[in-house]
């Protein structure tokens, strides 16, 4: 008979993410150990690899919970289609969104090729849903581009925040979405 799951199991198994998620920022991931993570996380190395078998299960499940919060914040947001604003709605939504999920995560996402196949494939199956959204909410227009080419655009001036924008700086997170969404929504309207 299989031993029963402790109650505590998922905070434990989130405590020892957010802690690799740490540590990869602080030390990149293959400058990171396993041993740096159970230290990060308050955990002995054993415990770590009780809820995670590799470095590459960490990034995996790393990558996996935050596109998935990111997903989950902008159904929560969706107004649907035809809802005036949508497009603005949807882009203030992500970029607000990863600032909190995916900015520590984001150099990771460059790196899938680390993953094995069919993780990899999950990875890229939950990034075309959040494109997918976007273009949806973009929809077709006068533009020369695609929907789908105007959100990676949008997408990828939002993802490169993470290189040069500080939370704590002069700019916060709301005048940062606003400005963005006033950028873009006119750009792409235009």
């Amino acid at each position: 008979m299989a031993r029963p799951t402790a109650a505590d199991h998922d905070d434990k198994a989130a405590a020892v993410l957010a802690a690799a998620g740490r540590v990869f920022a602080d030390r990149g991931y293959e400058g990171a150990t396993m041993a740096d993570v159970a230290r990060e996380a308050g955990f002995s190395k054993a415990g770590v690899y009780h809820y995670y078998a590799s470095k590459e299960h960490l990034l995996h499940g790393l990558l996996q919970i935050s596109l998935e919060q990111v997903l989950g914040d902008l159904r929560r947001a969706d107004p649907g289609p035809g809802a005036p604003a949508r497009m603005s709605t949807l882009f203030e939504t992500y970029l607000r969104s990863f600032t909190t999920h995916l900015r520590v995560i984001t150099p990771l996402l460059l790196r899938l090729d680390l993953l094995r196949p069919e993780w990899r494939e999950e990875v890229k199956a939950l990034e075309r849903r959040i494109v997918d959204r976007l273009a949806d909410a973009i929809g077709a227009d006068d533009s020369t581009l695609s929907p789908r080419t105007l959100a990676f655009l949008v997408l990828g001036a939002a993802n490169w925040t993470y290189y040069w924008y500080d939370p704590d700086g002069d700019v916060s997170v709301d005048d940062l979405a606003r400005g963005a969404v006033s950028l873009f929504t006119g750009a792409i309207s235009n």
